[in-house]
């Protein structure tokens, strides 16, 4: 087996023009051609932007989650919040940051027996603007002029989506009403998201036969709410955004396989 360790040396990469105070570093493995880019989430203390690139046994190839940061013991591990994602990282430095010390985390995926060494590269730098510009992208965020309309439609497209995979007749209803803000608006395209996860449960044909009895996805915007809320009742499959509901899809998909 070839060994998953990068021959670079490594430092942590602190933080440049694009990204002037907090942490933020590039870790890359050679071998793999793996990067993995960590920053800060502005305003979060503990939670952070997670993208990633190639990483072995991991699908999609590429994306952007929401992390936070569990200190129970000896070693900080990062879970992606909502279910812990396509894999974790554990780790920290040795040293002290502001002497540019060596920084070394292992991400554990497909195989927790063999972990991916990643190091940090002084060389790169972090633009957080740009990684929660990809978040968005991959959580179906709205473009900041993207308008009711069309987040609708693209929903529904979704929806019809999800109804073939499950053969299911599932109308997503967004409750407008309940999103009053242009943040809370661009929000609510997230339903796309909730409705891929519901695609995905249905290639278990278990699952499809229990998303059969859905007839309704609602969803609406709560300030302060913490993370995203699911609820069924009935036919109805309720859902509840909020300015930190992070990662619907990964959430959904957990919660999906656990009251199915």
């Amino acid at each position: 087996m070839i060994p998953r360790i990068s021959t670079l040396l490594c430092a942590l990469a602190v933080a440049g023009s694009a990204h002037a105070s907090g942490f933020a570093v590039v870790l890359t493995n050679d071998v793999e051609h793996t990067r993995i880019t960590v920053a800060d989430y502005p305003g979060h203390p503990d939670v952070l932007l997670v993208a990633w690139q190639d990483v072995p046994g991991v699908t999609p190839a590429s994306g952007v989650m929401i992390y936070s940061a569990d200190r129970s013991n000896s070693e900080t591990r990062y879970f992606a919040i909502g279910g812990g994602g396509y894999f974790a990282l554990v780790g920290g430095e040795r040293g002290r940051r502001s002497r540019m010390a060596h920084l070394a985390f292992e991400v554990v995926s497909d195989d927790p027996k063999h972990p991916l060494v990643v190091i940090a590269d002084t060389k790169q730098t972090v633009d957080v603007a740009a990684l929660l510009a990809q978040y968005a992208a991959f959580e179906n965020i709205a473009a900041p002029d993207e308008a009711r309309a069309a987040i609708d439609a693209a929903v529904a497209a979704r929806a019809a989506q999800a109804n073939k995979a499950c053969g299911s007749q599932i109308a997503a209803k967004l409750q407008w009403k309940t999103f009053t803000t242009p943040a809370s608006v661009r929000a609510a395209k997230q339903a796309r998201s909730i409705l891929e996860a519901i695609e995905e449960a249905c290639h278990d044909k278990d699952y499809a036969a229990a998303m059969r009895g859905v007839r309704e996805l609602r969803v609406d915007y709560q300030a302060d709410a913490g993370a995203l809320r699911l609820e069924r009742t009935g036919s109805v499959l309720a859902v509840r955004l909020s300015e930190t509901s992070f990662n619907p899809r990964e959430t959904a998909r957990v919660w999906l396989t656990s009251h199915l």
